[in-house]
């Protein structure tokens, strides 16, 4: 049985059921209504009877309500699973030497596939929206979508989505958006294809002007590479409300507040792929926010902490996981810091803090915005993010 004829038949039976009910309502509302009692025990009796059949006006009204979304969702679900044949049949006639052909088929199938999963979802949704009194609150973290394929939650969130992420997402065919809302995006990277059970998860914290989505295509840039150097998918973590300035990166409130929100984001990354090596790397501003994250629980087996100005934390031993650091030799963070404190404490590549250096990539040459395009930075960070860390 298809999904649309399942659809149309909980539509049939819940009219049924509804007709049933509502007739039977209608009778004992009479019945009860037209009792031959008299006197105020026989008012007070027939009011409480009635009392009893008028709180089942709601539900018949709702019956209707859910009865009629399952027919449009129906529909929907007959005309996608029309597209989805058609492609199938076409796939059965593409001659096996046009690979071009055959493989822009799968993808369609793939995205037409994940369609369905998202008017499912989103019926269900509808559904419970419809029979919640006090409604249900609109989908934000990652952790809303219950187990939902990424495939599906990316079409549900492009389709609540500002125009500047649904116009990134089509510019990034490797990226799939797994948070959006004003000023934040959460969006996994993954140039080798979505895997469903990667080895590796590296989540990527931008520092200052990240909210800004003018800058979420470089953010993305530098999830990609970092991507390719672990062998698994990069998120890019913009999901809080980051500086907008150098002089406003000075205050730790706001990394405090973001915090709560990236430890709550990596548990929900722990739940969905409980197999695979976390690695958080907090970058500028992003590694205070990492800092203060990992001071409150494990958000990762490991914390990289690059052009850091500090973490909140007096030594390494008060973070969780195992902690790296580098900053480059001509890294201007470095006069925030130093190795007895600054504005959000000692330089974590200072050797009393105790991280571990990057490997090969702690003091390279460069500046501030050089390290995600440096071959070298990169192997270190992919040594350390990969599964693996023996293999290099």
């Amino acid at each position: 049985m298809t999904l649309s004829v399942a659809l149309r038949n909980g539509a049939s039976t819940l009219h049924s059921e509804r007709a049933e009910l509502r007739f039977r309502f209608i009778d004992a509302h009479q019945d009860w209504c037209s009792l031959s009692l008299g006197g105020p025990a026989g008012d007070a009796a027939r009011t409480s009877l009635a009392g009893y059949t008028d709180w089942l006006t709601q539900p018949l009204h709702q019956m209707e309500e859910v009865a009629t979304t399952l027919e449009l969702h129906a529909s929907l679900q007959a005309r996608r699973e029309e597209l989805e044949d058609r492609i199938i049949a076409f796939l059965g006639q593409v001659d096996e030497r046009n690979s071009v052909a055959a493989s822009a088929a799968g993808l369609l199938l793939n995205q037409v596939r994940a369609l369905g999963d998202s008017l499912d979802w989103l019926c269900s949704q509808e559904i419970d929206a419809l029979c919640t009194p006090a409604g249900v609150v609109p989908p934000v973290r990652l952790e809303d979508f219950s187990d939902l394929p990424v495939g599906t939650i990316h079409e549900i969130n492009l389709a609540q989505a500002s125009e500047h992420v649904s116009q990134l997402a089509a510019q990034n065919p490797d990226m799939r958006v797994l948070e959006t809302s004003e000023g934040r995006l959460v969006a996994m990277v993954d140039p080798g294809g979505f895997r469903t059970t990667p080895a590796s998860l590296t989540t990527f914290v931008e520092g200052v002007h990240s909210s800004d989505p003018e800058t979420w295509q470089r953010a993305v840039d530098r999830g990609r590479n970092l991507a390719k150097a672990s062998g698994g998918p990069a998120v890019v973590w913009l999901g809080y409300q980051a500086p907008s300035s150098l002089p406003r990166a000075v205050h730790a409130t706001p990394a405090r507040t973001a915090s709560q929100e990236l430890a709550r984001f990596q548990r929900s990354l722990g739940r969905r792929y409980p197999q695979a090596k976390r690695t958080v790397v907090g970058y500028s501003y992003g590694s205070v926010v990492t800092g203060h994250a990992a001071q409150q629980e494990r958000i990762a087996e490991d914390v990289v902490l690059v052009g850091s100005p500090g973490t909140g934390a007096g030594h390494a031993s008060e973070l969780h996981g195992h902690i790296w650091a580098a900053t480059n030799a001509n890294d201007p963070i470095a006069i925030t810091t130093g190795p007895n404190g600054g504005i959000h404490g000692p330089d974590p590549t200072v050797d009393t803090f105790g991280a571990t250096p990057l490997p090969g990539a702690d003091g390279l040459p460069g500046d501030h915005g050089s390290y995600w395009e440096d071959p070298r930075f990169l192997r270190g960070l992919g040594h350390v993010a990969r599964a693996n860390q023996s293999e290099e």
